[in-house]
């Protein structure tokens, strides 16, 4: 797995061998979360897990550490889980959000005994998320509780969020550099913000006054529905879209 950005040498080590004595020092050196690092004190809703997953994807690649609790001053207890998640039950969970390129493992460590006090008898799970800069951006396939379908999601700080314009441009940028993007993947930051915009509108013509709705019965044909004409439009742009990116 491969990752793009500079980070805590004890995560890099345990990204590049993820071991129990690798994750040990991590924990031990209780670095905090950062872009490139969440703490789960239990297993999330797997809309949720895709949600991370893809801003890790879309942000440098990353790790989410299962079984970890984030203190209020920002350092990290490590409480351990109770059972492991079947990996195959994650897979099936994430799948219908994610595109079949996202590269993600998990993998799980129990610390019977440790000369870190704090770790032993206790269980961890990892998810490791690789950075494929020639693949970027990733989108989300399938909406899902708090999460929407055909959005860009990074990493902000210890946040993930949707990504903004400028968000777009350095991602659209950075795989540019790898040589394997062409000239429509170049536009596919225009398309995206197309496409947050008619969102937005779609919102605003829920509120259509009554008053504006009894016109458009009056009309008829020379007033079409603005609701289902922008609903119209967001669905030939995420088709325009997928276009793009060769869905």
């Amino acid at each position: 797995m491969s990752l793009s950005k500079q980070q805590h040498e004890g995560f890099a080590q345990f990204f590049e061998k993820p071991t129990r004595e690798s994750l040990r020092t991590l924990l031990k050196d209780n670095i905090g979360e950062t872009d490139y690092l969440d703490f789960k004190e239990i297993w999330v809703p797997f809309p949720k897990l895709s949600k991370h997953i893809l801003a890790l994807s879309n942000s440098g690649g990353g790790a989410i550490i299962v079984g970890v609790k984030e203190n209020e001053d920002g350092t990290a207890t490590s409480v351990g889980l109770d059972e492991f998640q079947d990996k195959e039950k994650i897979s099936k969970g994430v799948a219908k959000h994610l595109p079949t390129d996202v590269s993600w493992d998990v993998f799980s460590f129990t610390y019977e005994e440790s000369e870190y006090g704090a770790l032993k008898g206790k269980k961890f799970q990892v998810l490791l998320v690789e950075y494929i800069a020639q693949s970027i951006p990733f989108l989300c396939l399938k909406a899902g509780d708090g999460l929407t379908d055909n959005t860009v999601y990074v990493r902000r700080g210890t946040s993930t969020t949707e990504a903004t314009h400028d968000d777009l441009q350095k991602i659209i940028n950075e795989r540019i550099e790898t040589g394997y993007s062409s000239t429509h993947v170049m536009a596919l930051s225009e398309h995206l913000q197309q496409l947050k915009e008619l969102y937005r509108t779609q919102e605003g013509s829920n509120s259509f006054t009554a008053a504006a709705r009894f016109r458009a019965m009056i009309e008829g044909d020379k007033f079409k529905d603005y609701h289902d004409f922008v609903s119209d439009l967001i669905e030939k742009k995420k088709v325009k879209i997928e276009h793009e990116l060769e869905l």
